[in-house]
């Protein structure tokens, strides 16, 4: 039960020696290879992508959840166990080049490795003295400048991050990542513009994502940004960014903001099924945090919408995150004021 109820999970998680992963992954193996649950699995995450609640999709797939524990349980502990071989000729896969970085590649990874993690605005600004350092040292090493342009649009620098950029590029006009920062920075830009010159700044700010899609046609950023060339300016996105931004959410189905987004462009365009769609997999999320609560709220706005119509969201308040915080500042609270051992109640 804890295993598909993350609720019960997390009331029962801390009282003792915790298996979870181990045994999700027994119950994996058990559900593919038992005959007896031949297509349980497949349902199962049928409902979880239709929204149903973990809990209620397990029982609806699964049945007596006790009755599946006894079989797990049994599974476990026999001395043989199936196995699938995929043979190579079953797997595919792409040309795998690789290269020696060059010394200056070499020397900025470590900075170009926490800026790619990501860094608050005042992180930025701490690191990019050291990138500067060593961009100085290597001012013709594309992959340098490609890194000081994310480390300057990090820190604020729109026009500084513009310049290495196009440095970058001019060197060596593969370089992908030089034409995503050049693109974060020219829509800052363009953001700033007034309405008069809004348009021609987010036409200019797409050139960089244009060209990073013709080096690399199934990006998702190119494909996300032109949706918002039209979304930040205030204009009805057209058919072709609509479908730009649904690709997009195909591409990263990790990425669950964009999949929100995407459910939210289809519902205001009366496109009920395909939210909810794009909403059921982020709302089940056991580990979504406020991606699935945000997920599930705007699930529970869309169960009276009709299909053909358009639909906004209604603004609403998450409380979740401000009452976690009073209430563990309660409890720290209540321990400080303790007089513990020996004290003296009435002081």
């Amino acid at each position: 039960r804890e295993l598909l109820d993350p609720e019960l999970y997390a009331r029962n998680k801390s009282r003792r020696f915790d298996a979870f992963y181990g045994k999700s992954w027994g119950l994996f193996h058990y559900l593919y290879f038992s005959a007896e649950r031949n297509g349980q699995l497949g349902q199962y995450l049928r409902l979880i992508a239709a929204g149903t609640g973990q809990a209620e999709a397990a029982v609806a797939a699964f049945g007596d959840l006790d009755a599946l524990d006894k079989e797990l349980d049994r599974y476990l502990t026999q001395r043989r166990m199936k196995v699938y071989v995929l043979p190579p000729e079953m797997l595919s896969a792409a040309e795998v080049t690789v290269r020696r970085l060059s010394d200056g590649e070499a020397e900025i990874m470590p900075l170009r490795i926490r800026s790619q993690r990501g860094v608050s605005r005042e992180e930025a600004r701490e690191l990019l003295p050291d990138v500067r350092e060593i961009a100085a040292e290597f001012p013709q090493d594309a992959g340098v400048l490609a890194a000081l342009a994310e480390a300057e649009y990090d820190a604020g620098n729109v026009d500084e991050a513009i310049a290495a950029a196009d440095a970058a590029i001019a060197i060596d006009p593969t370089r992908k990542n030089a034409y995503v920062q050049k693109g974060f920075a020219l829509f800052a830009r363009a953001a700033e513009a007034d309405d008069e010159n809004a348009p021609a700044a987010y036409q200019e700010a797409m050139q960089p994502f244009s060209a990073l899609n013709r080096l690399e046609n199934d990006h998702p950023l190119p494909l996300i940004y032109y949706y918002r060339s039209f979304a930040q300016r205030g204009v009805e996105p057209n058919e072709t960014a609509m479908h730009a931004l649904d690709r997009a959410a195909q591409l990263a189905p990790f990425d669950h903001g964009l999949a929100i987004n995407a459910a939210l462009m289809h519902g205001q365009s009366g496109n009920i099924a395909m939210a909810q769609h794009y909403l059921g997999p982020v709302a089940a999320n056991p580990h979504g945090g406020g991606a699935a609560r945000e997920a599930q709220l705007l699930l529970d706005q869309l169960e009276d919408a009709e299909e053909g119509k358009p639909w906004r969201r209604r603004p609403v308040l998450d409380l979740t995150d401000i009452v976690n915080a009073v209430a563990a500042k309660a409890a720290e609270l209540e321990q400080d004021e303790d007089p513990g051992e020996g004290a003296d109640p009435a002081g």
